[in-house]
């Protein structure tokens, strides 16, 4: 089965969110900075929901987002930090699917769930009043970028 063909098979049926956090460290200051890199972590780790009938399956979601200055000597200093972890459930079609094929090509399913994730995050960036940030909407085209040049990190 390739990535588009269990795209097709499986639906999302629902994606919800355990955990959100966001944090201004003591002593940092933001909005002082005229200038941020967010560095946008994403990861999908994938799972069987035991017990269901039709069989489904689980992608645990980690999107994590940490400002640093723009300025090289200050990289280190943290101005914030976002972390959302979310689960979506997905359903089987007529299309069997096995669970090491849903592991094998789970990140198929990144294009349809960060843009979901990442509003979240800008929706907790605009409530601290960092509303001049403005995170990636998409993931790169090419996700096999190093870190340095993509706007995301799949995992």
């Amino acid at each position: 089965m390739s990535p588009d063909e269990l795209f097709r098979a499986l639906t999302l049926e629902s994606l919800s969110t355990s955990s959100l956090r966001a944090e201004i460290p003591t002593g940092s200051d933001p909005r002082a900075a005229s200038e941020c890199h967010a560095h946008v972590e994403f990861q999908l780790t994938p799972s069987a929901v035991e017990g269901s009938q039709p069989p489904q399956f689980a992608l645990h979601i980690r999107l994590g987002c940490i400002g640093t200055p723009l300025r090289a000597g200050q990289r280190t200093q943290r101005l914030f930090e976002i972390e959302i972890k979310s689960m979506a459930i997905y359903r089987q079609g007529a299309a069997p699917v096995s669970l090491a094929e849903f592991g094998s090509y789970h990140t198929a399913f990144a294009r349809q769930l960060f843009p979901a994730l990442v509003s979240r995050a800008q929706d907790l960036l605009d409530r601290l009043g960092l509303n001049a940030v403005r995170l990636p909407l998409d993931l790169p085209q090419d996700v096999s970028q190093p870190a340095e040049v993509a706007t995301g990190v799949l995992n």
